[in-house]
């Protein structure tokens, strides 16, 4: 055995008792080290509290909402730790240091801006999802015949098609509940992984441990940099406006935690350009979310003239992100080895289900699907009555806000010692992080959980912007930044309707 697999063994070791300890030694108490844990998240990009040039300080404390996990404490982790990434550059571009601060209370707004349906509008109505309103294959668990329990979740058209094809029924809550009943939930599990869909089984901790991917997502680092290349160092230019101004960042993002990724990176000065195949679709709800910022372009990268293009944009650009299923990036030559060829010193930032490598490498599948396997709907709920956690959602922005963060470290790192960088973000790995952090008795939770003024869901700051698709209210980042606040350049546009180009720069 060789130093690289004790190691790895060792890291699975920690984690299994680390996650273990949680589960059996449930919370009834608040005490945590919020800055202590933010400290570990930084150091291992490279990275440190002392690098905002100022104090960091959280308000509020865990649980805000009725849920076992520290999903605000998380969430406050990742914004932080953005905004610390951000702050080095900064200070790396002649700018001084500063203060951070952050309410817990408010920011579980801003990791689920949505779901209250009252905080994000566009005209004065929330964004919806018309076509689809059966919502049959949305955020539902439905029973198997071994009474286990499966979410089918697919909000993209192909991926409705095909899971109805093969559970051979009508699309309503009913026709599902009744064919899924048909089916042992591995069976099915392992039958919508052989053709692509989202199905995945409801299991609880231990089990997931039991699972060879345990290890797989296990000995992975929360966020990984990984240098792939050599190139001549490329400094950071100073006396800017903001700490990414004249950084480039070209994506492939949709859904949140992807297209997050160039949301976070717009609001500290990048030129954000997303790209759209012709038969991409998103979902209104998603796009109004994490698409602000950004701006959206077409190009069909399957034909020769759209594909030169798409090169053409990354030879220029600094950051390349994106969150397309397994092995989509490989067949346009945009996976980290070919981006790098094509442009060395890119900073190539991806984001996977249960990691790049591993039995489970090549399944797919959202936020709620790593929550679904890893354990924490059992968690929420029960074994025997899997359940969403109280905001919908587990860790799908704090996914963008690590991502940004690595990529801020590494474009750091090139500033000083030139080079290509991976950054990779596994959404099962952050669950497990998560779930690492302490689990919270039931009952205290609930009973906690706005009990005081230190666990109140308080609302939101906002902003609002004229935009080109109507007048638009958003959530902010509920983190104050006293030197950078940041601010969108572009704060809305319809997806594809911008000129696949860069804006020039005023450096």
């Amino acid at each position: 055995m060789n130093d690289t697999t004790n190691i790895e063994m060792n890291t699975i070791d920690h984690m299994k008792q680390r996650i273990l300890d949680a589960q059996h030694n449930r919370l009834t108490h608040t005490d945590f080290d919020i800055h202590a844990e933010l400290e570990k998240v930084l150091q291992d990009i490279g990275l440190s509290s002392a690098d905002s040039g100022g104090e960091i300080s959280f308000t509020g404390k865990d649980p805000i909402v009725p849920s076992v996990l520290r999903l605000a404490s998380s969430a406050g982790i990742g914004m932080v730790a953005k905004s610390v990434a951000a702050a080095n550059l900064w200070r790396l571009r002649g700018g001084k240091g500063q203060d951070i601060s952050l309410d817990l209370r408010k920011i579980l707004h801003r990791l689920s801006p949505f779901y209250d349906r009252k905080w994000e509008k566009l005209n004065g109505y929330s964004p919806a999802s018309p076509s689809d309103p059966s919502q049959a294959l949305k955020f539902g668990f439905y029973e198997t015949k071994d009474h286990r329990w499966v979410m089918p979740l697919e909000p993209y058209p192909k991926l409705k098609i095909n899971t109805l094809k093969l559970l051979d029924c009508a699309d309503t809550p009913e026709a599902v509940s009744k064919a899924i009943s048909k089916w042992n939930a591995k069976d099915l599990e392992d039958a919508a992984a052989k053709v692509g869909v989202v199905m995945p089984m409801a299991r609880t901790l231990e089990e997931f441990i039991e699972e060879p991917t345990f290890a797989d997502v296990a000995k992975l680092p929360l966020i990984q940099i990984e240098k792939i290349g050599e190139s001549e160092p490329e400094p950071l230019s100073q006396g800017v406006s903001s700490p990414l101004e004249g950084i480039r960042a070209l994506g492939m993002g949709h859904v949140i935690a992807g297209a997050g990724i160039g949301r976070a990176l717009a609001l500290q000065g990048a030129d954000v350009l997303n790209i759209w195949r012709p038969s991409d679709w998103e979902v209104d709800t998603t796009y109004y979310t994490s698409s602000v910022g950004m701006r959206s372009s077409t190009l069909e990268i399957g034909e020769p003239q759209g594909h030169a293009k798409m090169q053409t944009l990354l030879q220029d650009a600094d950051i390349f992100f994106a969150n397309r299923r397994p092995s989509y990036l490989n067949r346009f030559e945009l996976d980290p080895q070919q981006a790098a060829a094509i442009r060395p010193g890119i900073i190539h930032v991806s984001v996977s289900l249960h990691g790049e490598d591993g039995v489970w490498a090549d399944r797919v599948g959202f936020d709620q699907t790593a929550g679904t396997v890893t354990g924490v709907m059992c968690l929420e709920g029960t074994p025997e009555k899997p359940q969403l956690p109280a905001i919908l959602v587990v860790n799908d922005y704090i996914i963008s806000w690590l991502a940004a963060a690595g990529a801020m470290a590494a474009l750091a790192r090139r500033a000083q010692e030139g080079g290509s960088y991976k950054v990779h973000i596994s959404l099962s790995r952050v669950s497990l992080w998560l779930m690492s952090m302490g689990i919270f008795d039931k009952d205290y939770a609930y009973t906690t959980a706005g009990s005081s003024d230190e666990h109140l869901y308080l609302d939101p700051d906002l902003f609002t912007a004229e935009t080109v698709c109507g007048d638009y209210q958003g959530v902010t980042d509920q983190v104050q930044m006293s030197e950078t606040p940041g601010h969108y350049n572009t704060v809305l546009v319809p997806r594809g309707s911008n000129r696949p180009e860069w804006l020039p720069k005023n450096l």
